[in-house]
């Protein structure tokens, strides 16, 4: 009697933090018509696609030369206002962590409408369409030309502060 138990109560999941994580997206399209890529969501804490209501807070694309070539990476939001600020760029992960723990309060940054030329080790600050601020370390980028469509995959550690204030949690 006591292994259903045991078994069912191993079964069950945890609660997912909606409050801090990490994800992965990129900027594969998905349907038939209409298209629809997969961002992700703050507000909510998951991953949401672009033709849903709330729209994600963030899409990445890949960005191309005149050739096609892949040459970068950005960072997009459906909000249209400027909600990106770079808060620091880091020669190692351990570093950027480092800052990205520390990083308890939003400081006076130059905030713009897309996040340009992300890359890996950078600490973003954004501002989600419900006025709250939101830290996120890229850990990951990765860039990829080979196919038909070129691809641009991030992975972001990230942390929200949901109460309207720029403290986030310690």
């Amino acid at each position: 009697m006591v292994l259903p138990c045991l078994l069912l109560s191993s079964c069950e999941k945890e609660p997912q933090d909606r409050d801090s994580g990490e994800f992965t997206i990129d900027n594969a399209l998905y349907g038939v018509g209409p298209y629809y890529a997969i961002g992700f969501s703050f507000e909510e804490g998951r991953k949401v696609r672009t033709d849903e209501s709330p729209q994600p807070d963030i899409t990445v694309h890949a960005r191309t030369d005149a050739g096609g070539n892949i040459t970068g990476a950005y960072l997009d939001t459906p909000k249209l206002i400027e909600s990106f600020a770079l808060a620091g760029e880091f020669q190692s992960l351990s570093e950027a962590e480092d800052f990205f723990n520390d990083l308890l309060e939003v400081g006076t940054y130059t905030w713009t409408l897309l996040a340009n030329d992300i890359k890996e080790n950078q600490v973003w600050i954004f501002k989600t369409s419900q006025d709250n601020y939101v830290k996120f370390l890229i850990t990951d980028l990765l860039l990829d030309g080979s196919g038909d469509v070129p691809i641009a995959e991030i992975t972001v550690s990230w942390v929200i502060q949901d109460d309207g204030t720029g403290i986030f949690p310690g």
